[in-house]
């Protein structure tokens, strides 16, 4: 495999986590400095959105480990 078909392989794989990751950090750092009920909503959103993709995907990952 060549150098850059490993680093499209690398950003194609990571891509998701990572943006789950960013999500993750905005919605804890919304709920620790935001002030108002905006903030706290964003955060609400931001947190339950990763674990809403984890709920989803957590069958299909069963279901092709059985």
């Amino acid at each position: 495999m060549t150098r850059s078909g490993s680093r499209h392989s690398f950003s194609r794989i990571w891509r998701w986590p990572f943006a789950l990751a960013l999500l993750t950090l905005f919605g804890l750092l919304s709920a620790l400095l935001g002030q108002e009920g905006l903030w706290w909503a964003l955060s609400w959103v931001a947190l339950a959105i990763p674990l809403l993709v984890i709920a989803l995907a957590w069958p299909k990952a069963r279901a092709r480990s059985e």
